[in-house]
């Protein structure tokens, strides 16, 4: 009886190292398909780094041409004017020059009177909005197809 028990023990001890080498075997598969992608996912990622990168440079491009645009165009504004805006500027923030529509301020979005709107329409001067005393336009009305 001894001798079966150790038999069937041993039969089992064997099944159990087959079944453990397929594991293993199926670990180390699974290992290598997991560093195929590792390596397919780090060449996408500096791809996709290189493509971001150049994104990046081209956008400084364009901003040191807009600041340059921008030193231009205030070297040829007048300074009292330029003072006037980064007075407004400085408690609007960027609702320093704001559009007129149906006769509000869309600053404040207060009614402004008829005085103040008709300068706004001739757009002979600089208007401010009698309220917050931001700069006011009117948007130009694009005819409707």
């Amino acid at each position: 009886m001894k001798r079966k028990f150790q038999k069937s023990s041993s039969d089992f001890a064997n099944d159990e190292i087959n079944r453990l080498e397929k594991i293993i075997e199926l670990k180390q598969t699974n290992s290598v398909m997991i560093e195929e992608k590792i390596v397919e996912v780090s060449k996408e990622s500096e791809s996709i780094k290189t493509s971001i990168d150049s994104q990046i440079q081209a956008i400084e491009e364009e901003r040191k041409d807009v600041y340059k645009a921008k030193e231009e165009l205030l070297s040829e504004m007048s300074q009292k004017i330029l003072t006037f805006y980064e007075k407004i500027r400085k408690w609007a923030g960027n609702s320093t020059v704001v559009p007129v529509n149906k006769q509000a301020c869309y600053g404040c979005f207060m009614r402004i009177n008829d005085k103040t709107y008709s300068s706004v329409l001739k757009q002979d001067d600089i208007v401010t909005c009698p309220h917050c005393g931001r700069i006011l336009y009117k948007e130009i009305e694009e005819a409707k197809a």
